[in-house]
């Protein structure tokens, strides 16, 4: 072998040496670093789509929400809209004839029924004012039922505030005070309308 052939197999050699010792220090010092960028990212998608999945529920939630204050408007603008207006005497005729038609329909007896001042202060400029209704039903129990799911699906603007039932000497004896509701700014339906 010559010299100059054995020069060139030298720097081969010291050439794959070099290039191996680079590839060596790659693999030590490049490798694993992308490898833990690639962990890396993979954690912060991982932690993005929690994010992205939690945010969507909260979303949905909201979503909720905002549908229930919308129903909850609706639903109040509709009983506005239906609540009539009147005196209080309209008020205190109208319900005084639903509770005696219902009671003789259920075959129980009220022997009394007291009426509240009217009061505005729960609506607050409203023009809504309330009023307490309260009575007592005698009767048997499943008469007394019939009368009160009567009562309730009745038209009059009023809500049940109290419900008692006690046993008496006559049957049952239901103790009930309802809260009802008027206009008294001129908006609405007049309570014959309503009767």
């Amino acid at each position: 072998m010559n010299s100059s052939s054995m020069k060139s197999s030298a720097s081969r050699l010291w050439l794959g040496i070099g290039l191996t010792a680079l590839a060596v220090l790659v693999a030590i010092f490049l490798l694993p670093d992308a490898s833990g960028k690639a962990a890396k990212e993979r954690r912060s998608a991982q932690e993005a789509q929690v994010a992205l999945e939690r945010q969507l529920h909260e979303l949905s939630e909201y979503q909720n929400m905002l549908d229930r204050i919308h129903e909850g408007r609706q639903r109040i603008a509709e009983l506005e809209e239906h609540m009539p207006k009147g005196s209080v005497g309209n008020l205190q005729f109208s319900l005084r004839n639903t509770l005696f038609k219902l009671a003789s329909e259920s075959n129980v007896r009220i022997p009394n029924i007291k009426y509240s001042v009217p009061n505005k202060d729960g609506s607050k400029n409203t023009g809504i004012e309330t009023l307490d209704v309260e009575f007592t039903a005698v009767g048997v129990y499943q008469n007394l039922k019939a009368f009160m799911l009567a009562l309730e699906s009745s038209d009059q603007p009023f809500g049940a505030s109290t419900v008692k039932l006690d046993e008496s000497p006559e049957g049952g004896r239901l103790s009930v005070v309802l809260r009802a509701f008027r206009q008294t700014d001129g908006s609405g339906q007049t309570f014959e309308e309503a009767s």
